[in-house]
């Protein structure tokens, strides 16, 4: 009986923890876009304009997101700066920035802010801006973020477009974008890599 009840607590406590790594990130809010072409795990999309906070880090690609998402995360949760607290969103972005060598880690803002409406930033490294729409060739995918799980999906999603009615600018750097919290297991993560597309 001491068993049972043990192994019903057990399914309870993985089926809240499952609950919790699927449906929390269902709440946030997501930046808007429009889906032009939708070929499987991959879709072309316009983004609408939108109020991010950036901030660069140095590093290699796993500190370089953490050292970005600490300071981001304490300024929309007021912990250094008076106003009230930011609703979190999602995803987390990160683009390598290789003329001065640093990751640009970035929220986007709720949509009810306007670039005015946001309270100022007290560490001066962060930097709040609009970000104009634009088209996006994007692939989405399932598990833990790794540096080889992120440059097979980049070549999938190059192939894609180069093969396809749309032009790749040679600037373009990519978007890596995280959905979860890095205590969900990997199979229930959703990851994204974005590209900008010329106009």
């Amino acid at each position: 009986m001491l068993l049972l009840s043990l192994l019903v607590s057990i399914i309870s406590l993985l089926a809240i923890l499952v609950g919790f790594w699927l449906l929390v990130p269902i709440f946030l809010e997501t930046p808007k876009f429009s889906v032009i072409v939708s070929d499987g795990s991959i879709q072309i999309r316009n983004y609408e304009e939108m109020v991010s906070a950036e901030i660069k880090t140095n590093g290699d690609r796993y500190s370089g997101l953490r050292a970005g998402f600490i300071p981001l995360a304490r300024y929309i949760g007021a912990k250094e700066r008076s106003g009230e607290k930011i609703s979190m969103t999602a995803p987390v972005m990160q683009q390598v920035d290789k003329k001065n060598k640093v990751w640009k880690i970035s929220f986007f803002m709720p949509s009810k802010y306007s670039l005015d409406q946001l309270p100022p930033t007290i560490q001066n490294e962060i930097l709040l801006a609009k970000v104009p729409s634009r088209l996006m060739a994007v692939i989405s995918f399932n598990g833990v973020a790794n540096d080889l799980l992120l440059g097979k999906k980049l070549s999938e999603l190059k192939n894609w477009v180069s093969q396809s009615q749309f032009e790749l600018p040679r600037e373009s750097k990519p978007i890596y974008a995280y959905y979860n919290d890095p205590s969900t297991p990997g199979f229930f993560r959703k990851n994204e890599i974005m590209l900008s597309l010329g106009q």
